[in-house]
C-alpha cells in the first residue's frame, strides 16, 4: 500500500550527506524519506561508561501484531551472548566500539536528520536502548534519527574484525538475527536492517542498498514504489511486500512486513533475500557485502525505552 507522499530520500539521504561532508561517496539504506541509517554528520561525539545494560527489556508490545520468535531454515543464534562495551550518551553522534560473544560490533546514536531534537541512547555489546528521543521528520520527509548498531563498514565507521565486508562469492550462508521490543511505543519508526553492498571491499565501490523491515510505521514508506505484494522468501517467515527505488543514483531495496504485522524477532540468511532479488529481477548490484545494520528510523518522537535486545551476523 503507498501511503504518503514519497518522502524522498530518508534511510540514504543521511549517510549520503554525512560522506559529503568526510569527503567519501557513499549513502545509507532507503526509505521513501531517505536518509537515516548511516549519516554521520557532524563529527563523532565521545562515548561515555557506566550506562545500563539493555539486554533483556520489557515486552508490553503494543503498535503492531507480533509473530513472536520465528526463525528461518538454519541454527539458532540467540541464546545467553556475553555483551561487552557498555555505555550511555546524550550526544547526538555517540559512536562505540562493542563485542558479542567475543564478535566486534559498532553502535552508532545517529540523530542526523534536520528534524532532531534530543536523544538518550545506552548500549552494551550489540544491544542498546533509545532511553529517550524527541524529534520530528524534516522537510523532505528525513527521520530524525537512525541509532543503530552493525559489523563491517557502514558510512564512515568500521567495527573491528567480524567477518565482513565479503565477497559475495564466499559467503556460503550470513546468518543473522534481531530481537527487538517496542515497550509501548506505537509511533512513526521502523525497525530494519540495512545491508551495504558494494563492488569491492572497499566503502569507495558502495553500490546499493537491502532492507528489511521488520516493522512498517503508519504515514511512512520506504523508497521508490511498491513492486511485489504479499509474497515469500525461501527459508524466511512471514510475507514479504518488496519495494525498489534509487537513493543518491544507487538502487535500493525493501523486503517490508506488512503494517500492522510488525516481528519483534527473526532470524534468516540474508542471501536469501539477496537470491530473491535477482530472480524478480529487481537490480541488486555489488559483488561484495560491506555491512549488515539494525536498528530504528525514527521520523516523530516522542519515543522512551526502545530496546534492541540482542542482534548477531554469521558469516560462513
Amino acid at each position: 500500500m503507498i501511503k504518503n507522499a514519497p518522502r524522498s530520500l530518508s534511510h540514504s539521504w543521511s549517510a549520503f550527506a554525512s560522506l559529503l561532508l568526510v569527503g567519501a561517496a557513499l549513502v545509507a539504506a532507503c526509505d521513501a524519506g531517505e536518509s537515516s541509517d548511516s549519516a554521520n554528520t557532524g563529527g563523532t561525539a565521545p562515548t561515555t561508561t557506566g550506562g545500563k545494560a539493555t539486554s533483556g527489556g520489557s515486552t508490553s508490545a503494543s503498535g503492531g501484531a507480533s509473530s513472536g520468535g520465528t526463525a528461518g531454515a538454519g541454527p539458532t543464534g540467540f541464546g545467553m551472548p556475553a555483551q561487552a562495551g557498555m555505555g550511555s550518551s546524550m550526544e547526538r553522534y555517540a559512536k562505540a566500539f562493542t563485542t558479542r560473544d567475543g564478535v566486534n560490533y559498532f553502535f552508532m546514536a545517529n540523530g542526523w536528520g534536520p528534524g532532531f531534537q534530543s536523544q538518550a541512547v545506552s548500549w552494551q555489546g550489540s544491544a542498546f536502548t533509545v532511553v529517550s528521543m524527541q524529534g520530528k521528520q524534516g522537510p523532505m520527509w528525513e527521520p530524525a534519527s537512525y541509532p543503530t548498531t552493525f559489523c563491517g563498514h557502514y558510512s564512515d565507521s568500521k567495527s573491528g574484525e567480524c567477518g565482513l565486508p565479503k565477497a559475495l562469492t564466499s559467503i556460503a550462508s550470513l546468518r543473522t538475527g534481531w530481537r527487538w521490543q517496542p515497550n509501548g511505543n506505537a509511533g512513526q519508526y521502523n525497525a530494519a536492517y540495512d545491508v551495504w553492498l558494494s563492488t569491492s571491499d572497499s566503502i569507495a565501490g558502495h553500490s546499493s542498498f537491502l532492507m528489511v523491515w521488520l516493522r512498517d510505521p503508519p504515514g511512512q514508506q520506504p523508497a521508490g514504489s511498491i513492486k511485489h505484494s504479499n509474497l515469500s522468501v525461501a527459508n524466511v517467515p512471514g510475507t514479504w511486500n518488496v519495494w525498489s527505488g534509487n537513493v543518491g543514483a544507487r538502487p535500493c531495496v525493501s523486503y517490508v512486513r506488512a503494517e500492522g504485522q510488525d516481528s519483534h524477532e527473526l532470524e534468516f540468511d540474508v542471501m536469501d533475500f539477496v537470491r530473491d532479488a535477482a530472480t524478480r529481477s529487481i537490480v541488486l548490484p555489488g559483488s561484495h557485502i560491506l555491512s549488515v545494520a539494525v536498528g530504528f528510523e525514527i521520523w516523530n518522537g516522542p519515543i522512551t525505552n526502545l530496546v534492541s535486545q540482542d542482534f548477531y551476523v554469521s558469516p560462513r
